[in-house]
């Protein structure tokens, strides 16, 4: 698979900016057991204001603590949680320092290690659920807490362009399983790929 590495400067804009910038765009892991790489499909952006409206579903938005520190850091490095105590979430960090903004990969398209992937799933194919919600992916591709706070512009974790360029529609819509959100359940940063079966549902 060949392409081209993001740089600092693709994640310097607001969240809501690079989450649909994302799509298309490969997710890569190296790990000493494979080398895993995805088509990202669906994101949703966190952090800063929409319509003047603080973003309430951000975990940023009461403040900075030990998990989402961060998300208060400069753009362009991981921001890794656990939901349930099971579950791994990838988040890239984006805007300025002190912004303190996100975007959540919530589904991927396999590319690359896929064998590994169905593996790490005790799956037996790589069947769209596989990989299609943001706990699956990072389950898969071996993302867990040591991938929090990596630099996206080094060779363990990152983003990289595909050197023949996608053609896809994309749906923006609502975000989902924030429910708790007042205002921000509203907003809509949710971004995916129309009609590419690895969406999640």
């Amino acid at each position: 698979m060949k392409f081209s590495k993001w740089t600092k400067k693709n994640y310097e804009a607001d969240a809501c900016c690079v989450a649909p910038k994302l799509l298309g765009q490969y997710l890569v892991h190296a790990t000493d057991k494979a080398i895993y790489a995805a088509r990202i499909v669906e994101t949703e952006a966190y952090g800063g204001t929409y319509r003047r409206q603080a973003d309430d579903g951000a975990h940023s938005f009461r403040g900075i603590t030990k998990r989402t520190a961060p998300m208060f850091e400069a753009g362009g490095i991981t921001y890794v949680y656990l939901i349930y105590g099971m579950y791994h979430c990838m988040n890239i960090v984006t805007a300025p320092q002190g912004n303190a903004q996100a975007v959540l990969i919530r589904a991927v398209e396999p590319v690359q290690g896929i064998a590994a992937m169905i593996e790490n799933r005790n799956a037996q194919s790589a069947a769209v659920n596989l990989t299609n919600g943001p706990g699956k992916l990072c389950r898969a591709m071996d993302i867990t807490l040591k991938q929090n706070r990596i630099d996206l512009c080094g060779n363990e974790l990152f983003i990289a362009h595909p050197l023949v360029p996608d053609t896809f529609s994309v749906v923006c819509t609502e975000r989902i399983n924030i429910e708790y959100a007042g205002m921000g359940k509203h907003f809509p940063w949710r971004f995916y790929m129309k009609d590419n079966p690895y969406v999640s549902k």
